[in-house]
């Protein structure tokens, strides 16, 4: 009978693997690495930074709208609209427009005003195919498109933007947060639109003159009479 011979170093597979997986552990454990601070001490070191209270879209009220949108007071002013049209990051609907000085705003239609804009895009799309048509009948190069404009009474609030370019140079524009607007129809009718603002009694104020263009803010046309407030909107 064969006697079975172990290899040089004696000991059989497993002890060979239970001494090496012994020296695998020591070398770990010197570089193990104890915190003196629990999860629970690493916590309460971190800064206190406030929570951010966002409101679900279905939960804003127009209260809460209005105030965002009308931070600068109330103004009732005569604008010359024009088929520009376009929109903000925020999905809000806008179209160019002159004041009485000739100076070029931006309308802006926020929130809930949205849907009322779109017989006033009707409007001055229909005024821009009447221009084109009437120019071809002419056989004249097609009008500028700023000549196209449409008297709009509007009630808002003026809002400043300030934009700079690849060379830091800073320019300046300005919007005009419409709440409510008045124009002739193409059929002789007057349509109003939009909705009065509803703000904190604290912050309602009519502003019925503006700033000029020579000290950066831009001036309104001549407010008519039928435009003073609860007059042209009805209340």
């Amino acid at each position: 009978m064969r006697r079975s011979v172990g290899r040089s170093g004696g000991g059989n597979s497993c002890d060979r693997y239970r001494l090496l997986r012994h020296q695998s552990d020591s070398r770990r454990q010197r570089f193990c690495v104890t915190f003196p601070f629990s999860r629970t001490n690493f916590d309460a070191m971190l800064p206190k930074i406030p929570r951010i209270e966002r409101r679900a879209r279905g939960k804003i009220t127009p209260e809460y709208e209005d105030s965002g949108l009308f931070k600068g007071g109330i103004v009732q002013v005569q604008l010359a609209l024009v088929p520009v049209f376009g929109a903000t990051s925020r999905g809000d609907c806008t179209a160019r427009a002159f004041t009485a000085e000739g100076t070029d705003v931006t309308v802006i239609f926020a929130g809930r005003r949205r849907p009322h804009f779109q017989a006033l895009y009707s409007q001055l799309r229909y005024m821009y195919a009447q221009a084109q048509q009437a120019d071809e009948r002419r056989g004249i190069k097609m009008r500028d498109v700023n000549s196209i404009q449409l008297p709009v009474q509007c009630e808002g609030a003026w809002r400043a933007r300030i934009e700079r370019d690849e060379r830091g140079q800073e320019t300046r524009s300005m919007q005009f947060m419409v709440a409510r607007w008045g124009f002739q129809g193409h059929d002789g009718r007057v349509l109003n639109y939009g909705t009065a603002a509803r703000l904190p009694a604290k912050k309602v104020e009519t502003v019925q003159a503006a700033p000029t263009s020579e000290n950066g803010v831009y001036a309104a046309a001549a407010v008519s009479p039928a435009l003073r407030q609860g007059t042209a909107f009805g209340g």
